[in-house]
C-alpha cells in the first residue's frame, strides 16, 4: 500500500452507533432480497426517519435521482458488473471492485467475487475464506484502482474503482488522474487489506 497514505475512510462503518449499524443492515438486507432500490418513504418506514437521515448525512447510504436508496456500501441496488456471492447463498451487486473486496468483512463470512478487468474485459473471480484471499483468476497479479473521495458521498467515484489484469493498464488510469492526489492503485492483497480497514464493523 502507498506509504504515508492517510486513509480517510478507515473505520468508517465501525465508528457508527449500534443502532445505526442495525438500521444499515436492515436496508442492506432489503435490497439484497428485492434487488431493487428502496423508496425513501419505505426506508423511513423500515428504520425510522431519524435513522435514515443520519445514515444519509454520514454517507453510509446514498439516494439516486429518484430519491430512492440505491447505494448501501458495499451493496448496490443496480447491476454494476461487480457481484458477490456469500457463503449463505445470497448474491448481489456491489458498488465497485473495492467494495466487493469489503464484503467478507461487512458480512463476516466467506464469499466469492465475480467481476471483470476494466481494460481487457477478462473475467475476474476471487475466493475469500477466513478473511484471506485463497484464489484469484485470471491470476493473483490483479491490480485495483481506488479514489479516496474525502468528505463526500462516493457514488460518483465508483466507476473508476475497478480490477485490472495488467499493471500497465492501472498505471495508465493513474496518469489520467495525476492531478488528483487521492487516486491510487494497489495490488490485490493491499486493496483487500484496505477494504477490511474500511468495512470492518
Amino acid at each position: 500500500m502507498n506509504s504515508g497514505f492517510h486513509f480517510s475512510k478507515a473505520g468508517k462503518y465501525k465508528a457508527i452507533s449500534n443502532e445505526l449499524k442495525i438500521a444499515r443492515f436492515s436496508l442492506i438486507d432489503y435490497v439484497i432480497e428485492t434487488k431493487k432500490a428502496i423508496p425513501s418513504e419505505k426506508a423511513a418506514d423500515i428504520i425510522g426517519q431519524n435513522a435514515l437521515n443520519e445514515l444519509l448525512q454520514k454517507n453510509i447510504v446514498n439516494a439516486n435521482q429518484d430519491n430512492a436508496i440505491s447505494c448501501l456500501y458495499p451493496v448496490s441496488a443496480a447491476d454494476t458488473g461487480h457481484s458477490v456471492k456469500l457463503a449463505d447463498g445470497r448474491q448481489f451487486s456491489t458498488m465497485c471492485a473495492f467494495d466487493s473486496l469489503g464484503c467478507a468483512g461487512t458480512f463476516h463470512m466467506d464469499c466469492e467475487i465475480f467481476s471483470f478487468c476494466k481494460d481487457t474485459n477478462e473475467r475476474v473471480c476471487i475466493k475469500i475464506s477466513e478473511q484471506e484471499i485463497k484464489t484469484a483468476l485470471p491470476s493473483s497479479n490483479i491490480f485495483v484502482s481506488y479514489l479516496d473521495k474525502i468528505g463526500e458521498g462516493s457514488c460518483g467515484c465508483c466507476g473508476v474503482m475497478n480490477f485490472f489484469q495488467y499493471e500497465k493498464h492501472a498505471r495508465d488510469l493513474l496518469k489520467q488522474y495525476e492531478h488528483n492526489k487521492n487516486m491510487y492503485f494497489w495490488t490485490l492483497n493491499d486493496a483487500f487489506t484496505a477494504a477490511k480497514m474500511v468495512f470492518e464493523n
